[in-house]
């Protein structure tokens, strides 16, 4: 009987975080005979340790994207790679080209990479190049055993490209509408004889328009990464990456009038920029390095480390309208931020397997973690700037710049311990517990112990169903103040699921996915009129989320979700509202076939389309008794490959160029329009 289990991660959470424990193991074959089952899991680190993989057969709500289904879809940012995902709503802030926008069920995730958190802190977040992604893992929810402290949302692990023990080239040029254009190199290496130490050098260069009139960015973007075996037992991996973005962003905020309700003068166009070009401006350098490393004590026992020091620096200016004369006038504003953030993390592991007899497998995992982040600079939150005509821009307004000294340090270490516990060939259990400290050093800021505790159970038939329940809790240490100046409270997060897994013969090596969840969070972020988010009460969110991944035949592959939430947060003391930007109804399909023989032998011609709706949201606390309407996105994916090295593909989404808004949270967004993108792409092994 063959058996497949989860190692524990290191990871991060939203503002702070890192840490982990593992999650429950499958078995991969079920009693009775039946045949084994290969479980969707990803191997990060490639040859140096399973330090983080996600397993189809734990008792929770994960899904892992590998690199082909980024491309496929064109994805060039990491909320748009999400769209395709049950329980996601991506670029809920409408078309931005600086930074990422995504909640999962409802609520914001954590961002991490390579398993080490992201610590943003107001403006200054790490925005990820995912041509540098090897694959994304996605937990959903509340859940501090799979990904350690995290937002009551889950996580977002991005795995980079590291390297491989072979020699391999990939090259891409992409150009595109909105006078997009890029370039990306993919270099593999063997730097000895022995092959016992390799290499990884990836290189992007791009740049596009974005949706708003005189918006661009160009960005550039190197990793260097190599690897080191040290005999067989030990193996350290050397990460590292710098990339830099420059341009004039995008500023979607737009007033409820115009563009959600209609003014005597019509509707803003979405392309209209009512910030100021040639005052705006995104200056920002993001830097990290470390390491990976792996030794094992024997093949029951091994010790696992993960370091990384990272470094961003800012310089971000943004006129935008917060509101608006109910006519023809925008009311604007700007916030200015100039400074840098630096953070150090350190996470510690042990593993190892028990066995009692040949039916009880006990697999522990304890460890230790620590993160340093300080950021400080100048910063201010909300400026004044003249009024504008909606209809008729005119731009060189006069704005006076200022803002105040800005210093924010945050320190926590997390203790964790964890079990998994497989019983026969059915039964499979997990729990985990993690204690964490975190200080926050602002004026009025939090000295906090917090204890976070994970349970699930699975069941596994014998013919491909697996049902399970699980109880998972988060905690996320926040960084900032509101407009008051009051330091933010950590976020505390709690969800109780039940559902089902299937990977039956008749899907042909598909899986489907059934859950029903309630979740929760304490201290809760909402959007107001001061363009500094305050703390509410508690939001929370109950639903369901079905996933199906399947073949027809051969050739013809699909991909279906379907969310159902039911999101409420609180406004008051008495009063609780229908949760903004959240849709009750979501789904999805994405349809590809491949066709052999195209062209000549080694030709293929691959065809996907895609259909992404969601259903209508509401903002109750500032635009009562409207509705922000439902909108239905289709997108194309063509694909000619010429050879085994050379292919060409075109992706187009928001194919009809529907415009549509993406939600009101007090502001309005303007989902993204249409967007094509054509690629030549080159592979030599």
């Amino acid at each position: 009987m063959k058996t497949y289990r989860l190692l524990p991660t290191a990871c991060a959470a939203l503002a702070a975080c890192g840490l982990l424990a593992p999650l429950s193991a499958a078995h991969a074959q079920a009693a009775g005979g039946a045949a084994e089952r290969q479980l969707a899991t990803v191997n990060v680190i490639g040859s140096v340790d399973e330090l983080q993989s996600l397993d189809f057969y734990a008792p929770n709500s994960s899904v892992v994207l590998r690199r082909a289904d980024i491309e496929a879809q064109g994805a060039r940012k990491l909320d748009q790679a999400l769209q395709y995902q049950a329980g996601i709503v991506s670029e809920p802030f409408g078309a931005d080209n600086k930074v990422e926008w995504f909640k999962i069920r409802g609520f914001e995730a954590s961002t991490s990479i390579d398993g080490t958190p992201t610590t943003p802190n107001g403006f200054f977040v790490w925005k990820p190049e995912v041509f540098g992604l090897e694959a994304v893992e996605v937990v959903k929810g509340a859940n501090s055993l799979v990904f350690g402290a995290a937002g009551t949302g889950g996580v977002v692990n991005l795995v980079t490209k590291r390297p491989k023990k072979e020699q391999a080239l990939s090259m891409n040029a992409e150009t595109g509408n909105r006078g997009k254009l890029g370039v990306g190199v993919d270099y593999n290496g063997i730097a000895n004889s022995d092959g016992s130490v390799y290499y990884r050098i990836v290189a992007q260069a791009r740049k596009e328009d974005g949706q708003q009139r005189r918006t661009e960015m160009e960005s550039f973007y190197l990793a260097p990464s190599a690897t080191v075996e040290f005999g067989k037992a030990t193996t350290l991996t050397l990460l590292g990456s710098v990339q830099r973005e420059s341009g004039t962003p995008t500023n979607g905020f737009m007033p409820g009038w115009g563009s959600l309700i209609n003014t005597p003068y019509g509707r803003i166009d979405r392309r209209t920029n009512l910030g100021e070009p040639d005052f705006d401006h995104l200056k920002r350098t993001q830097a990290s390095l470390g390491w990976l490393l792996s030794h094992q004590f024997s093949d029951q026992w091994a010790f696992t480390q993960n370091y990384k020091y990272s470094h961003l620096d800012l310089d971000q200016q943004n006129v935008f309208a917060w509101s608006s004369d109910n006519a023809r006038m925008a009311k604007r504003g700007y916030s200015f931020t100039q400074g840098d953030t630096r953070s150090h993390y350190l996470d510690n592991r042990v593993t190892g397997t028990l066995k009692f007899g040949n039916d009880i497998k006990f697999t522990p995992t304890v460890g230790v973690d620590y993160l340093k982040s300080d950021t400080s600079g100048t910063n201010n939150g909300f400026g004044f700037v003249p009024d504008m005509d909606m209809f008729a821009p005119v731009y060189g307004a006069p704005i006076s710049l200022s803002g105040t000294p800005y210093a924010d340090r945050l320190r926590q270490w997390g203790a964790y311990a964890a079990g998994q516990l497989q019983v026969g060939s059915h039964w499979n259990f997990s729990a985990g517990l993690r204690h964490d400290n975190a200080k926050n050093s602002v004026p009025g800021g939090y000295d906090v112990d917090h204890n976070s505790v994970n349970l699930g159970a699975m069941y596994m038939s014998s013919v491909g169903v697996a049902p399970y329940v699980s109880y998972s809790e988060s905690f996320r240490p926040a960084l900032g103040v509101d407009a008051n100046k009051n330091p933010y409270k950590p976020f505390e997060g709690r969800q109780a699921e039940v559902g089902v897994k299937l990977e039956p013969s008749w899907l042909n090596g598909g899986t489907m996915t059934l859950a029903y969840f309630e979740l929760e969070e304490k201290n809760a972020l909402a959007a107001d009129a001061s363009n500094v988010q305050r703390q509410i009460g508690k939001r929370t969110n109950h639903g369901v989320e079905w996933q199906g991944d399947f073949k027809i035949g051969a050739a013809t592959a699909i991909k279906a979700s379907y969310t159902h939430n039911n999101s409420r947060q609180d406004q008051s003391v008495t009063q609780s509202l229908r949760t903004p930007l959240i849709p009750k109804n979501q789904a999805s399909l994405w349809v590809s076939h491949r066709m052999s023989g195209f062209a000549g032998a080694d030709g293929a011609l691959t065809v996907a389309a895609g259909a992404r709706y969601n259903g209508s949201t509401v903002d109750e606390a500032t635009y009562p008794g409207r509705t922000v309407a439902s909108y239905t996105l289709l997108d194309l994916m063509v694909r000619y490959d010429i050879n085994r090295q050379w292919a060409l593909q075109l992706n187009a989404r928001n194919l009809t160029d529907k415009t549509y808004l993406s939600g009101c949270d007090f502001y309005c967004y303007y989902g993204g329009g249409r967007t094509v993108d054509l690629q030549l792409q080159y592979q030599w092994k």
